[in-house]
């Protein structure tokens, strides 16, 4: 197989591309911010990066290269982030917006030039995703996560009951980061609360439930083990924590 990428999924292989090159300029540092906004912050000060990728389109005939680019053109010609994995580092993924394709041809069955993507994001995301399930059977219970890459991780908190608990103030803290987040209401048997740290959304039984939360979105500090801390979610049946997240890379 030549060394092509993948975009939305579709493998740019199939259409005669070759990577020849690839621009993939370091992620500048977060800016800093006041110590109130950090749990808001996040990504937004980090700027977007260009990724520009040099290539060639390889075709049998003039007529099938002129196919082959213009459906490379289609391909990419989309108005959101769509994954992009690159085949000599299938592990991580950008999430990227297309943003131009241009070159000239080099001979009959040959183009030479360039594709440049945008990333919001700048952050490379691990292709295979992280779901830990860790049980509550104690308040407050402390378990271990310890996440690999080299940006702090966003993850997804699920904590569910398994006991009628009543009204209660829900904490769930990362020691290690010093980030704790609490809401406050009632958790009847198999009620779950989870805890979007990406998008700072707090619901209740997949439902949106922001009524009285206060406090931090607690995020996963990278290569080292995170403390993280449950209180009021158990008091005489296991309960437990799922944490699912995917490891990031600048």
């Amino acid at each position: 197989m030549s060394n092509s990428f993948s975009f939305n999924a579709i493998d740019m292989d199939d259409y005669g591309l070759v990577v020849t090159g690839v621009n993939l300029p370091l992620t500048q540092l977060a800016a800093n911010i006041q110590l109130r906004d950090r749990s808001y912050a996040f990504d937004s000060f980090r700027p977007p990066i260009i990724i520009e990728v040099t290539v060639n389109v390889v075709a049998a005939s003039y007529t099938t290269l002129l196919t082959y680019l213009s459906s490379i053109r289609e391909k990419l010609n989309w108005r959101v982030d769509k994954q992009l994995i690159f085949d000599n580092l299938s592990t991580r993924y950008w999430m990227a917006r297309f943003d131009n394709l241009n070159g000239m041809f080099s001979g009959p069955t040959m183009w030479d030039g360039s594709i440049v993507f945008i990333c919001t994001d700048p952050a490379a995301y691990s292709t295979t995703a992280v779901s830990t399930t860790h049980n509550i059977d104690a308040d407050p219970k402390t378990v271990t996560e310890t996440p690999v890459g080299n940006d702090y991780i966003y993850p997804v908190y699920t904590l569910t009951a398994k006991e009628d608990l009543g009204a209660i103030t829900l904490k769930l803290e990362n020691v290690t980061t010093d980030e704790e987040i609490q809401w406050k209401g009632t958790l009847n048997t198999d009620d779950y609360i989870t805890v979007n740290v990406a998008t700072w959304l707090v619901s209740k039984n997949g439902v949106a439930d922001m009524g009285d939360v206060s406090g931090q979105f607690p995020r996963l500090l990278f290569n080292v083990a995170n403390s993280i801390k449950v209180t009021d979610l158990w008091d005489s049946v296991t309960g437990t924590l799922n944490i699912a997240y995917r490891n990031r890379y600048l």
